[in-house]
């Protein structure tokens, strides 16, 4: 599995959480990868309470062999729930202080929004009436001369 001097790698990372690429299945195959290990951890565990010593490196490759393309998906696929349940978990607990602060923002974005608009509405009215006085139109006169009598 390499050269003595070259740093050892578990080539089931790789197929975990890709190599060198970051994605949205990263996070997903490091959860996954994280329950290979305690699963590895579980197998030197009991390896060690049956034999009395712990596994040689040799049979520690022997171990990782045995994780098959469907045992790699299966951890995969338990990886992506674990991480349901927690988004899950998460927005279940927050659901509550979402809501008040999406209604508190709401009705109060809406209720401020409305009172300015009334106000620009108000003074665009006020200058508009101001324009006409200065340019000699009576509003007044106007609206009387169209006025049913």
């Amino acid at each position: 599995m390499g050269n003595a001097g070259e740093p050892r790698y578990n080539p089931l990372f790789g197929q975990f959480v890709g190599e060198g690429q970051a994605d949205e299945r990263t996070l997903s195959g490091m959860v996954a990868y994280c329950l290979y290990k305690i699963a590895k951890r579980e197998w030197a565990v009991e390896f060690f309470q049956r034999n009395g010593r712990r596994p040689t490196e040799v049979e520690l490759d022997e171990y990782t062999r045995t994780w098959t393309a469907t045992r790699i998906s299966g951890t995969q696929k338990e990886a992506d729930a674990v991480l349901l349940a927690f988004a899950a978990s998460v927005i279940d607990e927050n659901t509550p202080s979402i809501r008040e602060d999406a209604l508190r923002g709401t009705f109060l974005t809406s209720v401020i929004n409305s009172i300015l608009a009334a106000f620009l509405y108000t003074l665009i009215l006020i200058g508009i009436v101001i324009l006409l006085r200065f340019s000699g139109v009576d509003l007044l006169s106007v609206y009387q001369a169209i006025e049913p009598h």
